[in-house]
């Protein structure tokens, strides 16, 4: 058998788009169950929260943030690891051809990163957020609740909504980035 009939038999073409994929996903497994007990310890501090201004005032005084805050670890770790079964099931899928190619979109691997570090942020913003905004509610600050119309209902949620944000934007910028690496 001749050397150039034995090239032509030859199977067997890595992509490396494929393996980076999977190894993106491998990197979402692993930090996923790293940062799972940073966020576990961080809610917790959250959930022992109670206002400097006025100690009878805690976090289950805002609406809706207790339950959200105590699921949220739940959450980045479901997240995470979706993340890591869809990125290695994109690179399964680039390895047989079925989407994707080779290039390297250093935007969509920042996308990834930003989206890790929107989850850091949320959880070192909120006990910021918890303890700007209790004083307001409390009477302890310049505001009192005759002064404006409807404005302590809107504080009362507004630490659910910083962490929802933080959590939203999270999602859309790591779904993005992992997109975009999948389309190349």
């Amino acid at each position: 058998m001749s050397k150039g009939r034995a090239r032509r038999n030859e199977r067997g073409v890595m992509d490396i788009g494929s393996i980076l994929m999977m190894g993106i996903g491998m990197v979402f497994l692993a930090v996923g169950f790293i940062m799972f007990p940073i966020v576990t310890t961080a809610t917790t501090t959250l959930l022992a929260w109670e206002c400097s201004a006025n100690a009878s005032f805690t976090d289950a005084d805002f609406t809706g943030f207790t339950p959200i805050i105590g699921i949220t670890p739940l959450l980045v770790l479901i997240g995470y690891l979706s993340a890591a079964v869809f990125s290695m099931f994109l690179g399964i899928k680039m390895m047989k051809g079925g989407a994707g190619s080779s290039k390297l979109d250093l935007g969509a691997v920042l996308m990834l990163g930003i989206s890790m570090i929107f989850i850091a942020i949320g959880l070192i913003i909120l006990p910021v957020v918890l303890d700007a905004v209790c004083p307001l509610v409390t009477g302890a600050g310049m505001l009192s609740s005759s002064d404006y119309a409807g404005l302590i209902p809107i504080l009362e949620v507004t630490p659910l909504l910083v962490l929802i944000s933080f959590v939203a934007g999270a999602v859309i910028t790591g779904f993005f980035g992992i997109k975009r690496l999948g389309a190349g």
